[in-house]
């Protein structure tokens, strides 16, 4: 079965290297990571990347994890522009 692991976002900062609470100067030795976005498949068929408000949500693939998915979704993932991601 194919598997989809959603887009991410390269090196990511958790804390803001300028504040100087003292969360951040602990969290300032932390390394940037990356983020995992999530991808939201509507119930018209269509995917998006921003969590919908006035639309109804078919299903969620939650970015950082690897989800099995199906033939079929993966051929509507690849059409939708995330071919990439599916392995």
């Amino acid at each position: 079965m194919p598997v989809f692991n959603p887009p991410t976002d390269p090196d990511v900062r958790f804390v803001d290297p300028l504040d100087s609470g003292l969360g951040s100067r602990l969290g300032s030795h932390l390394q940037p990571l990356d983020r995992g976005r999530n991808v939201y498949k509507l119930t018209d068929g269509s995917y998006v990347e921003w969590q919908p408000v006035f639309a109804d949500i078919a299903k969620v693939f939650y970015g950082g994890h690897e989800t099995e998915v199906t033939d079929a979704e993966a051929a509507e993932l690849t059409a939708a522009g995330y071919g990439d991601y599916i392995t």
